[in-house]
């Protein structure tokens, strides 16, 4: 990706070198008029001249702005949020997502690191986004607290989904559950690491 971006880095300075300072009619009178018995019969108009320069430099432009391009996309240029921005964001998914705050209730997603799917929309803004990874997870039995832990870019997001309690067995027995959701934000990795 980088020798593509430095190829046509090269190409853009050597259009916008040869628009901007070669003169095209001494170009042709050196290259072309040698070829024509009355040269200045054949010699382009100076509207053309000056067509061919722009648009050299417009070519030039346009391949410099991919040479950034794809500069940004190896990696050079970095584009993601600051600590602070990814805090506040972990902060915002972590409040939107605890039930006590707007009284709701989740249903428990299926297998460990699944409550990810419920942080990581949560997470996006402006710039690269942010991931939740999960660090740990404990199951409880019966009525017991499901913990899990993830990692987003050095900051700790526990997650704790309790059962609701008055669930019937049926429930219970088929796994189909609502839960209490808290959550912490620590603004470290996690212990678990």
């Amino acid at each position: 990706m980088i020798g593509a971006a430095v190829f046509t880095g090269a190409f853009a300075v050597a259009f916008v070198a040869f628009g901007l300072f070669v003169n095209p009619r001494k170009l042709w009178w050196r290259f072309r008029a040698p070829h024509f018995d009355h040269p200045e019969a054949h010699e382009p108009s100076a509207a053309s001249f000056t067509g061919r320069r722009v648009l050299l430099v417009l070519l030039g432009l346009f391949l410099a702005w991919q040479c950034v391009e794809l500069l940004r996309l190896g990696g050079v240029f970095k584009t993601g949020p600051d600590h602070e921005e990814v805090l506040e964001r972990v902060e915002n998914a972590a409040a939107s997502l605890e039930t006590g705050k707007d009284g709701g209730q989740y249903k428990m997603p299926v297998g460990e690191g699944s409550w990810g799917f419920f942080i990581d929309p949560r997470l996006k803004g402006p710039g690269d986004d942010p991931v939740a990874v999960l660090v740990s997870a404990t199951d409880a039995e019966g009525d017991g607290e499901d913990v899990e832990r993830y990692r987003i870019d050095g900051i700790c997001l526990t997650v704790r989904a309790t059962p609701d309690p008055g669930q019937s067995e049926r429930d219970h027995a088929i796994d189909n559950l609502t839960y209490r959701v808290k959550t912490d934000v620590v603004d470290s990795p996690c212990e678990d690491e």
